[in-house]
């Protein structure tokens, strides 16, 4: 595959990413539908949103495994990628360090938990949950990010030159 392609698909799954961060990503409504319906719940967050209350309400441990396998881990692979895309000769080294980063970047991992959220709150009969722009955006990322990594590898693994 074209090296300019996949740098092009990567810099799209950024995008992607930037808009699964600040878009909301659920929406949960708790209802009570008695006499009359009353909303005793509704709450909507995106993946910095809910970053901004966990920390504010002393949440340190959510706050920091999100921040680090949400944020930080997809930024490093993301620069690591741009440096195999963009690099003379990159060390093979980065390529694995991609490979096993892509298994620790849990965006995956956290896609998958938003969706059981969703799943879970609208088996309960007072909860409405609705998925948002922004968990599109993410799962939209999450498997961009690892075709890419796919392609990079592959890219890579034909660019180094066989021994004898």
């Amino acid at each position: 595959m074209n090296r300019y392609l996949i740098l092009a698909l990567h810099v799209i799954s950024l995008v992607l990413l930037g808009f699964g961060w600040v878009l909301d990503i659920l929406h949960i409504d708790i209802s009570v539908h008695y006499i009359i319906d009353f909303n005793l719940f509704s709450e909507k967050r995106s993946v910095l949103g809910m970053l901004e209350k966990l920390w504010t309400d002393h949440n340190y441990w959510p706050f920091l495994l999100i921040f680090l396998f949400g944020i930080i881990v997809p930024l490093i692979k993301s620069g690591i990628i741009f440096y195999l895309l963009l690099g003379k000769n990159p060390d093979q080294k980065w390529q694995r360090f991609v490979s096993a980063i892509s298994k620790w970047a849990m965006a995956d991992v956290f896609a998958i938990s938003i969706f059981v959220a969703f799943l879970g709150a609208n088996a309960m009969e007072s909860t409405r949950a609705v998925l948002q722009p922004g968990f599109y955006y993410f799962v939209g990322y999450v498997i961009l990010s690892a075709v890419i990594a796919m392609f990079c590898g592959k890219l890579n693994q034909n660019s180094t030159p066989k021994s004898a």
